[in-house]
């Protein structure tokens, strides 16, 4: 399948991608409001690829950033939220996808205390640190708690932490939507920032979570790895269905500039939340994780299937429960309330958690979101952050090793659905289990 020129005009070249949008869209230009200085430069790689050309020596790019470049990053989300009345119409609602977003939201005026609706249905709504509560909240809802709950990876990966096993000297490439660059989660771990065509725009939700699930201190399943960001205007993602500029743009970026890193800081996995098969310019996005392959770079994303013959999906839990309980685990709410699946379509994938899971916010730099939903957009950092954590304790480990073990390593979760039958979670990941098994090899 050939990629139509209309969408995508490129060279992949050693040059860095200067891509229009889809559709031949110029691209945006910085607002005038942004300071020249906090613009995008030309790229290090650029830079770095047009010496080699000419045959001066290359220079190793320095990623040390001052906070003024990396402004570029977004502005805090100012998200007013929706009015309580609106919110709660759906309130008793029981279908499988329901859930309430109360981000940033006042819900200061609701007696939930007097309210006959079931406390259960508290856990189902998305809500951070700007969503405000009324004084008094029924027994078991402590909005605080769920927060500092949910922010932790789960199934034993702080355990690690502790044990120093952590992805220390591992570096981890996230192409994704632009990215609040001074949240506290990630901000030390954040050695490089590029940042295309979204100038003085608003930090993106989903960037500020992806980057936090990976790399983030409290959040992140890796938290002393190392980030390499490239940051994509979320529109073009959706300028048409099959559009793949964006990410063909942010990873022949990480790729070139991988070549000019020292070996030291050269990725060890890539992290792209989105999936390409059957999409316009998806066999060029193949060729691209070939070429990472060769370069011994992993590149997790949701068609690593097709690419690896690997295959991943994502996990809910009781809502209420502790993450490092591994009985609490069950089949996402995704696949439940979009396609309907069983949990028999997945005894050959490896599970991975996804639902109620906290992560930064991008509406401040010390603001947290709690997410009943997940998808593969959880799924896919979370999973790379486990392999960072195997490439510190065995740096030549490859994807095919990584995954064989942990599917060796997981196990089968017994339990009992809403309509009380009872069924069985396949192939739960068990990062200490995978870990020690890597130690023994």
């Amino acid at each position: 399948m050939s990629f139509s020129k209309k969408c995508l005009p490129i060279l992949l070249s050693a040059c860095l991608l200067a891509l229009p949008a889809c559709g031949n869209a110029e691209p945006s230009a910085p607002e005038s409001s942004v300071p020249e200085s906090s613009a995008p430069a030309e790229s290090s790689a650029s830079q770095e690829a047009s010496q080699a050309e000419s045959g001066a020596a290359a220079a190793v790019p320095s990623f040390t950033f001052t906070e003024e470049e990396l402004l570029p990053g977004g502005k805090p989300a100012m998200d007013e939220g929706a009015p309580a009345g609106e919110l709660l119409d759906k309130y008793g609602d029981s279908s499988a996808n329901y859930y309430i977003d109360a981000r940033s939201s006042d819900l200061s005026g609701e007696n939930f205390i007097q309210d006959p609706r079931d406390i259960s249905k508290l856990f189902r709504m998305d809500f951070d640190s700007k969503t405000v509560w009324p004084d008094n909240l029924p027994e078991g809802f402590d909005p605080q708690q769920i927060l500092d709950r949910n922010r932790n990876p789960g199934l034993g990966v702080r355990s690690l932490h502790e044990q120093g096993i952590t992805g220390k000297g591992v570096n981890i490439g996230i192409v994704d939507n632009r990215l609040l660059t001074d949240h506290v989660e990630y901000k030390g771990r954040l050695k490089m920032y590029r940042d295309f065509n979204t100038w003085g725009e608003p930090a993106s939700m989903h960037g500020s979570a992806v980057a936090s699930i990976a790399v983030g201190s409290t959040v992140g399943v890796a938290p002393e790895a190392n980030l390499y960001y490239v940051s994509q205007d979320p529109a073009k993602f959706g300028e048409t269905e099959e559009c793949t500029a964006p990410v063909l743009e942010g990873l022949t970026y990480l790729l070139d500039l991988n070549e000019l890193l020292p070996e030291k800081d050269r990725l060890d996995v890539i992290s792209i939340s989105y999936g390409w098969t059957e999409k316009k310019g998806g066999e060029e996005l193949t060729a691209l994780v070939e070429r990472a392959k060769e370069a011994g770079i992993f590149v997790v994303s949701s068609s690593i299937k097709e690419n690896y013959g690997m295959d991943f999906s994502g996990t809910s839990r009781d809502p209420a429960s502790n993450p490092d309980d591994r009985s609490a685990y069950r089949p996402g709410l995704f696949f439940a309330a979009n396609y309907q699946r069983s949990p028999s379509d997945f005894k050959e994938v490896l599970m991975i958690p996804m639902d109620y899971r906290a992560t930064a916010s991008p509406t401040g730099p010390e603001d947290y979101v709690n997410y009943v939903y997940g998808g593969y957009s959880w799924a896919a950092p979370y999973l790379a952050g486990v392999y960072a954590l195997a490439r510190q304790v065995k740096p030549d480990v490859s994807p095919e090793e990584f995954y064989r073990l942990a599917m060796e390593t997981s196990s089968d979760i017994p339990y009992t659905d809403e309509s009380g039958k009872e069924q069985t979670l396949y192939n739960l990941i068990d990062p200490p289990a995978l870990i020690a098994a890597l130690e023994q090899e």
